[in-house]
């Protein structure tokens, strides 16, 4: 992608509406508007591999705040089963917020894959799973739409691409170190 098509690609994905756990609307860009951002779009909020990628990005955000960054993540399920997964992962936590896009809108804004092939017939789906199990996290419920792929991108204000990661099958995550490269 060249810088226009950034450019534009990112002021696609900024203006998509998102829901705050209090049920307000936003947008990514103004979530994006005050610091360099990690924003990882999670398949859905009860799937072991999203427990799994923000389990590790949780695990960063000591570097990445640091680096005066914060995290945003974004589900698809509903305020409801955002907050569970916000209790879940003992939220909330300086510099990390939860919101949901029930209608997926900035998952289609991304260009983030969707369809039952691409999540779970693929050999590294399979060994994403072994690996995810081993280390001990679980399915906790269907919260959100179970075909979705995600993503991670890292943001600074305005909003200017600095990073992007499409998984191209379940439990394809961003490498938590290329994160931290983007930041600086």
């Amino acid at each position: 992608m060249d810088v226009f098509e950034q450019d534009q690609f990112i002021a696609q994905v900024a203006v998509a509406p998102v829901l705050l756990l209090d049920g307000r609307r936003t947008s990514l860009r103004e979530l994006w508007r005050s610091a360099r951002t990690v924003t990882t779009f999670v398949r859905h909020f009860g799937c072991l591999f999203c427990h799994q990628e923000v389990d590790d990005l949780l695990e960063c955000l000591p570097r990445i705040s640091r680096r005066g960054a914060r995290v945003v993540i974004v589900g698809n399920g509903s305020i409801d089963q955002a907050r569970r997964f916000y209790d879940e992962k003992a939220l909330p936590r300086e510099g990390v917020e939860v919101v949901t896009d029930p209608d997926r809108g900035t998952y289609r804004a991304a260009d983030f894959e969707r369809g039952l092939a691409n999540t779970f017939l693929s050999r590294g789906a399979g060994r994403a799973f072994r690996e995810a199990r081993r280390e001990g996290h679980k399915v906790t419920g269907l919260f959100g739409d179970l075909t979705q792929l995600g993503g991670t991108m890292v943001t600074d204000p305005p909003p200017k691409l600095l990073f992007l990661h499409r998984s191209r099958f379940a439990g394809d995550h961003a490498d938590p170190e290329l994160l931290i490269g983007a930041l600086g």
